[in-house]
């Protein structure tokens, strides 16, 4: 609940440092004083867009800051810890901290830290609700009168419907996987039909050794000068065979160790000369026949040379074609042959997933059910407790009714929700949306937070004029069911009936001045005989039997 709330120069409100406690804390003053400055804090506070015009005129900065106690609220001291805004010193206290420039720009605090207003969004439902003229349109919407309905399930049905959703999620995604599967098998025969192309185009280059391509072009570059090969062999065979006129250098080398041998054994170191000449003589030999033997093989082979120029031909052309070099027809050709066999083998995924589809689904109508049943008999106690309820808020023979629509199963079940109610006697009952007018619906909502206050864990309430046309009986009843409603919860009510504001257990007032051109709203706790003057003031009787009179309600 929010314990402390102080405002420094906001709208027209200079300072004001305010404590709230549990029980009904009701706000009252004149029509126009300003009681709306609070409940704008309030809803700033809750994640409210910043905007221009906040800051009191001739100050440079605003600034609202609340603290409320969490303790036992285990599911939002856990969001704080999620989100890494925990207050480690006090585990059960929150703060939060906005400030506002003239521009409309500002900060905001939690327990200390930095944020966003989009963090203040996402606590704001663990800390309270608002309920006025506005906030009123919210209950008109379905989705909005299913939650409230849920909520009366407390954390059973809630357990069931986080599982549901969890349930659904998983549904989605296999269904998914499966709309993929058959949109891939109505373009199946398409890509088939492009795949066998592929494979028949690799079959007929008859694919077998990476490295032809590169032996293809050496043998290419050899036969394209074949020519000059062979001139160039006969040239150095006849310099190392020599002719008849003059001697090759391998019979120079032969000459030239027999001159050796001859003086070798006169000379003992000459032998190394001998044996050297002798080996070059055996190499050059060796080196003539390799050269003859090579010229003899080489020939101009025109055939051959086109052979091999219209097998590189082929392959330019079919790399060109995929977009890729040599090396890449090979993994093509795998990458074909695989996807070739996962389109016309049978489709062992899809018959998994549809298996898996078949368990999932078993399991989500189930809880589906279990969520429309569980629904139904909570729907036939809020129908009796909130009837009941109306009743006593001045409508006679009130019927409310939630009415479970069914619709296709999704993440929040097998039905949606829609409130029909008949506010008086013989009148046509109707969807709540059609049927009730501003004041009917804030008793309406009134009637439904009070039967929903003992399922609910949300620990404070703020309500804006409920008690818009509504007087005599009807704000006594109202009045009780404020009362009762803040036994249970903290209720920030801003009010101009005095058979509601004596109700209070804690009481505030707000007043207007205006010095020239300068407004200022002051918002302070009143007790004792500045209560009794403030009833007596909404009684409009301020002489003494009025206050006499005043003083009468608050003792009674």
């Amino acid at each position: 609940m929010i314990t402390e709330i102080q405002l420094e120069n906001f709208l027209f409100m200079q300072k004001a440092e305010l404590s709230f406690s549990k029980g009904l804390n009701v706000i009252t003053g004149e029509t126009g004083a300003g009681k709306s400055v609070l409940l704008e804090a309030v809803k700033l506070l809750l994640g409210k867009k910043s905007r221009s015009g906040i800051v009191l005129k001739g100050h440079n900065a605003a600034k609202i800051q609340a603290e409320f106690d969490i303790k036992g609220q285990t599911a939002l001291q856990q969001h704080l810890e999620d989100a890494g805004f925990a207050n480690e010193d006090e585990p059960d206290t929150l703060c939060i901290t906005r400030t506002f420039k003239e521009e409309g720009t500002g900060r905001v605090l939690v327990n200390g830290l930095m944020t966003t207003a989009a963090l203040l969004k996402d606590i704001g439902p663990y800390l309270m609700e608002i309920h006025g003229q506005n906030e009123h349109q919210t209950l008109l919407d379905p989705e909005t009168q299913r939650e409230l309905l849920d909520r009366t399930g407390g954390a059973v049905l809630r357990e069931k419907l986080d599982k549901l959703k969890e349930i659904y999620k998983a549904r989605k995604s296999i269904q998914d996987k499966l709309e993929e599967l058959e949109n891939q098998s109505q373009h199946a025969a398409e890509r088939i039909e492009e795949l066998e192309a592929i494979k028949k185009d690799l079959e007929d280059l008859n694919l077998c050794d990476p490295n032809e391509e590169d032996e293809l072009r050496e043998t290419h570059k050899k036969l394209s000068n074949s020519e000059q090969i062979i001139n160039a062999l006969q040239g150095s065979l006849a310099c190392f065979a020599g002719s008849d006129e003059i001697a090759g250098a391998t019979m120079l080398a032969y000459r030239a160790s027999e001159q050796l041998r001859k003086v070798a054994d006169y000379d003992s170191s000459l032998n190394e000369y001998y044996n050297r000449a002798t080996n070059l003589y055996y190499d050059l030999k060796s080196l003539e026949a390799d050269v003859e033997a090579t010229a003899e093989d080489s020939d101009l082979d025109p055939e051959k040379l086109y052979e091999v120029q219209s097998r590189l031909a082929d392959i330019q052309r079919i790399c060109r074609k995929y977009t890729t070099d040599f090396a890449g027809l090979f993994e093509l050709q795998t990458k074909c042959d695989e996807e070739l066999s996962e389109l016309t083998e049978p489709d062992s995924s899809r018959k998994k997933l549809q298996q898996e589809l078949a368990a999932v689904e078993k399991e989500f109508n189930a809880i589906v059910a279990e969520v429309s049943s569980d629904r139904k008999k909570l729907a036939q106690e809020l129908n009796k407790s909130v009837s009941a309820e109306m009743a006593h808020l001045g409508f006679n023979s009130a019927i409310f009714e939630a009415r479970l629509i069914p619709v296709e199963a999704g993440s929040h079940g097998g039905e949606d929700v829609e409130f029909f109610v008949s506010l008086n006697p013989g009148a046509p009952g109707g969807p709540l949306r059609k049927i009730a007018s501003g004041g009917e619906l804030s008793r309406v909502a009134l009637s439904i937070k009070k039967v929903l206050a003992t399922s609910d864990e949300l620990p404070t309430l703020v309500f804006d004029e409920i008690d818009t046309g509504i007087g005599g009986k009807t704000a006594e009843s109202v009045a009780d069911s404020l009362r009762s409603l803040g036994q249970q919860k903290q209720v920030l009510l801003v009010t101009h009936l005095h058979q509601i504001a004596k109700e209070g257990t804690h009481h505030f007032t707000v007043t207007k001045t205006v010095n020239g051109d300068q407004t200022e709203v002051h918002i302070n706790r009143v007790e004792g005989d500045e209560r009794v003057e403030e009833i007596a003031r909404m009684l409009g009787r301020t002489d003494k039997d009025g206050l006499t009179f005043a003083r009468s309600l608050l003792t009674n």
